[in-house]
């Protein structure tokens, strides 16, 4: 090989492996995008949120986030997950008859809050400010609630702003002791 034939060889030779250092660091670069929040709500890693959440089964009504009337907190694109601790429990009268948050089976008559809907559970329902209640999950109606059973899989949240608004499915909370805990966990 002539001295002009090495440098020609050299030069293709350095110019792959150059390439071949390209490539491979672009192929890391891909390997190491961020995961979305619903790869990593399902790879159980941590959420940017973890809040936990006590209702107690005397109060009508529980927010996220707490208070009257609380701005939005959880937005397009953030996804959700609620993590029940089975343990609690709300008494719904005053003889020891108690239920975990999915309540009893039987629909409950008109006068409850959600006429239809089990009666003594924990139910969830999704609120933008100021624009009003939300659809959720697969069901296009916006006023009707959801059980909060539902929002222990990862969930992704609604295409606008909103807050969580969880409530008891009892005509009459006044006789109601315990009360059920939850975290409310939020990746975005």
């Amino acid at each position: 090989m002539t001295s002009r034939t090495r440098k020609r060889v050299a030069g293709i030779a350095a110019a792959l492996v150059a390439s071949a250092g390209a490539v491979t660091v672009t192929a890391s670069a891909a390997q190491a995008a961020p995961l979305t929040p619903m790869e990593r709500c399902l790879a159980g890693q941590s959420p940017n949120v973890d809040y936990q959440m006590t209702q107690f089964g005397n109060a009508s009504g529980l927010n996220y986030p707490p208070g009257d009337n609380p701005p939005n907190a959880i937005f397009p694109g953030d996804v959700v997950r609620v993590v029940i601790d089975e343990s609690t429990r709300v008494a719904i009268n005053w003889w020891g008859e108690s239920y975990g948050v999915d309540g009893h089976n039987d629909p409950a008559p008109q006068g409850f809050p959600f006429p239809g809907w089990p009666r003594f559970g924990s139910f969830y329902r999704f609120n933008n400010d100021p624009g009003g209640w939300v659809a959720s999950g697969h069901d296009p109606n916006p006023y009707n609630p959801h059980p909060l059973r539902e929002l222990t899989a990862c969930a992704y949240a609604p295409n606008v702003p909103v807050r969580l608004g969880l409530q008891i499915n009892d005509d009459n909370i006044g006789d109601n002791s315990g009360y059920w805990r939850y975290w409310l966990r939020i990746w975005y």
